[in-house]
Parts: structure tokens; C-alpha cells; sequence
């Protein structure tokens, strides 16, 4: 892989998988402890809670141009996950990115630009955009049932975290405040990874 950003992204959901846990990125905050995650709880909605897989709404951009701003309508926030070790929708999307990777390599594309631009690219590849491409949601529900949600859904074992959880304090989207109840981890944004991304040591020549 060419880049920094794309190891990590990659190897957040390979140490998930191979251990479990919770994955966050170095400039989040930790909000509330852990343990009094919604995730934690014996039941959710008057049914036993078996959260396997735990993730937040990072983008729902209720706009037209919203394709001009995000690689899909609906997003997943990567940069803090829940997991169960060997859960199968980790398991897919690692094998997803691997084959995608071999791909490139295959086609000399591997430092090619294939989106509009090399964020986007990222975006596509291991990133929140290739997060949501899971043939596990694809398959029974669509963007419309994330959008606007207030309050966790879940769907089989997959608890699907409204966008304050892990994106509060955005001002946009239906983000709430960092003091609201819902409010897990707070990412602070600083992007380190876009300076990988645009050094021209790391560009195609």
C-alpha cells in the first residue's frame, strides 16, 4: 500500500479482528468510559444486547450536492470501532481490501489516482466509503435507514450508532454537543494522513 493512511485504516480492522476490542485513532478524546457504551448493556430496546460489531454515523449529508463533499450518502466513522475478535463483517472487508489490492498491484495502479482526487481515492480503498460497501448491510437495508436516526439501530448482531456517538460538536448533520448523553468519543479532525497523501515523494511519476 502506498500510503500511510490506507496501513493504518488496514490495520485497524486486522487488530480488531485478530483481538477484539475498541480501536480509536490518536486524536480522538474519550468522552465516557467505555464500559458505559450503550454496547455494554445486558439488553437494548427490552431484547438481550449482542452487539458484535459497534460503529457511528460520520457523514449523513442531507443535500443535493451532497457527491460533491462525500464518497457516499450515507458514512461510517472508521476512526473508532467496536468489535468482537473474528467478526465476519471485519473478515469481509478485510478480504474485500486485500483483493482490491492485488487488483492495483496487478495493473500497475497502486499509486494511481482512481477517484477524483487522492483523498476520495483513499476514501474508496480502505476508508469510511469502503467501510459502508458491505454486502452484509448492502443486502437488506439501504442508506435511508441510517439517515436522521436520533437513537442506536440494530440489525442482527451490528449496532449502528447515531452520528453524535462519535462525531459530536460538528455543528452540522444532527451532531449534538459533546455534553449530550449519546456522546462516546470526541475526534478532534487533524488529519495527519492528508500530509502523506499530497507529498509528491509519494505521487505517481
Amino acid at each position: 500500500m502506498p500510503h500511510n493512511i490506507l496501513k493504518a485504516d488496514f490495520f485497524r480492522y486486522l487488530i480488531l479482528f485478530a483481538r477484539g476490542g475498541v480501536y480509536s485513532d490518536i486524536d480522538t478524546v474519550s468522552l465516557k468510559p467505555i464500559d458505559t457504551w450503550l454496547s455494554a448493556n445486558e439488553t437494548l430496546y427490552d431484547k438481550p444486547n449482542n452487539a458484535g460489531l459497534v460503529i457511528g454515523i460520520e457523514a449523513d449529508p442531507d443535500r443535493p450536492d451532497w457527491a460533491d463533499w462525500y464518497a457516499k450518502r450515507i458514512q461510517f466513522c472508521q476512526w473508532t470501532i467496536q468489535a468482537k475478535k473474528g467478526h465476519p463483517m471485519l473478515r469481509e472487508l478485510i478480504a474485500k481490501i486485500t483483493e482490491l489490492t492485488l487488483e492495483r498491484e496487478s495493473k500497475g495502479q497502486l499509486r494511481k489516482v482512481l477517484g477524483k482526487d487522492e483523498g476520495g481515492d483513499i476514501m474508496n480503498w480502505t476508508g469510511p466509503a469502503e467501510n459502508y460497501e458491505n454486502k452484509k448491510f448492502d443486502e437488506i437495508i439501504s442508506w435511508k435507514t441510517f439517515t436522521g436516526m436520533t437513537m442506536p439501530i440494530g440489525i442482527d448482531d451490528v449496532l449502528v450508532l447515531p452520528i453524535t456517538s462519535f462525531s459530536p460538536n460538528v455543528g452540522h448533520m444532527g451532531s449534538k454537543s459533546s455534553n449530550d448523553p449519546m456522546a462516546y468519543v470526541d475526534h478532534r479532525f487533524l488529519g495527519s494522513w492528508k500530509n502523506d497523501v499530497t507529498d509528491p515523494d509519494n505521487r505517481e511519476i
